[in-house]
């Protein structure tokens, strides 16, 4: 054993851990409980209610020294078939490559280094086994599961090919005697253990389009055996085989108390606890983008944009995961041992020809460390225990929908620990890219991963059911090219996947609830029809084709009258009851639709106008509606038949003529002339003077039959008037113009008042003029409703003005009814004319 120190570090085939368990599946949309140990957030929003892996289990060996000559194999056999059939299934050809003598691993285990090599070799295995792990959903929000799991990693790594080299040969290979070679970091590291975890995803973000959920898993770790070898500054000289000129450099190894059992064959339990309880954690998150989520939301049982649990809904979905964080603390054996050497001269390598074993190994080194003048050296590293530290890594994934079932993931993972961490073990860094055909009950998965041990790999792995198995290479599983290796993996699951939710009717109005499963009908009547949509269903609606009230059975009263559509004739018009609905307004028993005046009081012979004079004319076309008359006088009376009616005849008991407003011409100051023939009807006078007096009345220079003014003094070039101002005369003028009535009445525009007020103001400063104020109208309509409007709107100018203080005394008030046209009234133009009250100034 004197090759020792070189040959241990071949003692295992170099293979390589592949970093991802179900390579190609975990990364499924229905991976479930199998996609949580790369991604803790997978689960929650995932196609499973339920996911119960019974088992599982995933081996993987690969090496980066050495392939297998597959193809060269079958050429050796005649290309007969897959070698590895043809090969177990004959007895003289297994004989020939299986025995101590068979030139088998020379000519197909072809050797990737040799003495030039540059890189480094590596030792990387797995095995994981899945027992009874559960996932569930407590809410499509929120998911919980648990799980066992059993682990087992060996790692070698940092190996010099220079050193396998020597190791192969037994140092007896003179090319790479006598020179200095460095073996930096080279380690050995084993860890088996158990897992006990909690897992926890939860949604946190649904933005619709955007869409964020997290997951962790808890563990408690039970180690179950652990051991590692390291090397710091490792540098070496052979002289020849069996001398070395320099050995130099720092050496670390030990293993867990219960290996010593284990190796003394103790019966001691492989798998029973053997560390202190150590914890890990594993993180997850991953965003959805979900381009055009609304095809994957519904609204079912009084709910909106519920999302399709058993649909995938994103375009493209990122993941990022921490993993395998955490560490378990053994009890050191009694053969774990630090020391450094630094021996610079001749040393016999001899000294370890008759270490047989672990425990003769660990004496010479002793022998070493205790001798005289020694070069071996004890370091001071005295703890009792170590910690291991788990796989700790980092790991993105990548998933985008081409279209319907088709996919395609890229998945990287990145180892976290450092070269200098002497008790570890770990995972390479690894890229994969995985194009897939994913739907709920099968999937087929080709992941294409590298990393710098295995090389380029091509896989399958499909989904069948509740069973799952996949390879990660398939040259080992067709027996094709050059085979570095194998994975391989399988389980059987119990899952329980979302479901569509049943609507046989479509009414959004699930199947479990729905009371009329045949019959479209509402949420709020468990899906039973409300066919009019007035919130009475149908089986209790006495109206099922119109909107109605409860109060009524569903049937309606548009009006609200309390009186439903279908018994009220005037469904659309509040009414009462003993008219079937319809309304009377004004209370006059006639119902609106039949009344002509629906909104005063009437008499049912003039279909419901009113009639207060009971003249059998409606007060709306009566003139004189408080005083009784006949029909052809519109209402009005005329007590002495002069053509005239009371209400514009001055004397209404006696006929006069229409002229004089229908009274007798006067003599008023008895002159022996009447009034119509008297220049002086108030002033007695001589006929040959027309009944004017020869007087000057107001000493104004003029006799009164001269002066236009008798009684108000004015000079002789006005006609002894006095003269108005030209702002009176101005005043007067826009009063005139801008005097307006509503159409046929006798009621002032707003607009008139400025103009009107401006008059009074005069009439206040001259207290001793008067005012003349004349209506006139045009042709339409007959005499006497035309006399009556003239008069009608002269008093109301007279009756403004009083109310701007203005004494009635002081106005003369003229109508003439359309007797005085200034215009033609054949046009419009001229009746315009012709519709006027005149205002004019006048004097005693």
């Amino acid at each position: 054993m004197k090759r020792i120190l070189f040959s241990i570090l071949l003692a295992i085939s170099p293979l390589l851990l592949n970093a991802q368990s179900y390579l190609g599946v975990s990364t499924s949309n229905y991976a479930g409980i199998m996609g949580v140990q790369l991604q803790p957030a997978s689960f929650v929003d995932g196609r499973f209610v339920f996911d119960l892996n019974i088992a599982g289990m995933n081996f993987n060996t690969y090496q980066n020294f050495a392939y297998f000559d597959a193809k060269g194999m079958r050429a050796a056999q005649g290309n007969g078939g897959y070698w590895w059939k043809k090969s177990f299934g004959d007895t003289a050809l297994y004989n020939s490559w299986a025995s101590p003598d068979s030139t088998f691993m020379d000519r197909f285990l072809i050797r990737k280094y040799n003495k030039d090599s540059k890189g480094i070799l590596g030792l990387y295995s797995n095995t994981q086994v899945d027992l009874l792990n559960f996932n569930f959903h407590i809410t499509p929000k929120i998911a919980i599961g648990f799980l066992v799991r059993g682990r087992s990693i060996t790692n070698v790594d940092n190996m010099d090919p220079k050193l396998a080299v020597l190791a192969e040969n037994g140092l007896d290979y003179s090319l790479l005697w006598n020179q200095k070679l460095n073996e930096e970091l080279v380690n050995m590291n084993h860890l088996t253990w158990t897992e006990y975890g909690f897992n926890y995803g939860q949604v946190v973000m649904d933005d619709k389009e955007h869409f964020l959920k997290v997951g962790g898993t808890l563990k408690l770790l039970s180690g179950n055996a652990a051991a590692y070898f390291y090397t710091n500054n490792f540098e070496y000289n052979l002289k020849n085989a069996d001398t070395s000129f320099l050995l130099k450099g720092n050496f670390n190894y030990g293993y867990s108390q219960n290996v010593d059992d284990i190796i003394s064959n103790n019966n001691q339990d492989y798998f029973t606890r053997a560390s202190r309880w150590g914890v890990g954690v594993d993180l997850g998150a991953v965003y959805e983008w979900r381009e055009g989520y609304e095809d994957y939301q519904y609204d079912m049982d009084g709910k909106s944009g519920i999302w399709a649990q058993h649909k995938n809904k994103y375009k493209l979905r990122v993941g990022a995961s921490l993993l395998d964080i955490g560490g378990m603390r053994f009890t050191k054996g009694g053969l774990s041992r630090n020391f450094e050497v630094n021996s610079q001269n001749p040393f016999d390598l001899n000294t370890f020809e008759s270490a047989n074993s672990i425990n003769d190994f660990d004496q010479v080194i002793d022998s070493l460390i205790n001798a005289p003048g020694q070069t071996w050296i004890s370091s001071q590293d005295t703890a009792s225990t170590f910690l291991m530290q788990t796989p700790s890594a980092f790991s993105l994934q990548f998933d985008y929908h081409i279209w319907k079932g088709f996919y395609v993931n890229a998945t990287s993972m990145l180892n976290l620990i450092g070269k200098k961490t002497d008790t570890k073990v770990k995972v390479p860094n690894q890229i994969s890219i995985t194009p897939s055909f994913d739907i709920a009950g099968f999937g087929l998965h080709l992941p294409f991963s590298y990393n710098k041990y295995a090389g380029l790999k091509t896989g399958i792995a499909t989904r069948l059911g509740p069973l799952t198995v996949g390879v990660t290479d398939y040259r080992a599983l067709f027996a094709r090219g050059k085979v570095r290796g194998v994975e391989l993996f399988a389980g059987l699951r119990l899952p329980i996947l979302y479901s569509e939710i049943k609507d046989d009717d479509k009414d959004k109005v699930s199947n479990k609830v729905d009371e009329c499963k045949e019959t479209p009908g509402v949420w709020a009547f468990k899906g039973c029809p409300d066919t009019d949509g007035d919130g009475i269903k149908d089986s209790e609606d006495d109206c099922v084709l119109e909107p109605g009230l409860a109060e009524f059975k569903g049937c309606p009263d548009r009006d609200g009258d309390k009186i439903i559509d279908k018994l009220d004739n005037c469904p659309d018009l509040a009414g009462l009851a003993e008219f079937k609905g319809c309304p009377d307004r004004d209370g006059d028993k006639v119902i609106d639709t039949k009344d002509q005046c629906p909104d005063i009081p009437g008499v049912l012979y003039l279909d419901g106008c009113p009639d207060r004079d009971n003249d059998s004319i409606t007060d709306l076309e009566d003139l004189c509606p408080d005083n009784y008359g006949p029909k052809e006088n519109k209402g009005c009376p005329d007590t002495d038949s002069d053509g005239l009616y009371d209400y514009i005849d001055d004397c209404p008991k006696i006929a006069g003529p229409i002229e004089n407003h229908g009274c007798p011409w006067p003599d008023t100051d008895g002159d022996g002339l009447l009034d119509k023939n008297d220049g002086c009807p108030l002033l007695a006078g001589p006929v040959e003077n027309g009944g004017c007096p020869y007087k000057d009345s107001d000493k104004d220079g003029l006799l009164d039959k001269d002066d236009d003014c008798p009684n108000t003094p004015g000079p002789k070039s006005n006609k002894g008037c006095p003269v108005i101002e030209k702002e009176v005369i101005e005043v007067l003028k826009t009063a005139f113009n801008n005097l307006e009535f509503e159409v046929a009445k006798d009621v002032i525009l707003g607009g008139s008042f400025a103009s009107l007020d401006e008059l009074a103001a005069v009439l206040k400063k001259k207290s001793t003029w008067k005012l003349e104020i004349s209506g006139h109208t045009d042709n339409a309509g007959d005499d006497a409703s035309n006399m009556t409007l003239s008069k009608k709107r002269a008093e109301a100018v007279k009756a403004y003005l009083v109310s701007r203080e203005i004494e009635a005394s002081r106005f003369i008030v003229n109508y003439f009814g359309e007797t005085k046209p200034i215009a033609d009234n054949a046009t419009s133009e001229g009746r315009a004319k012709n519709r006027r009250v005149e205002m004019k100034i006048v004097f005693e």
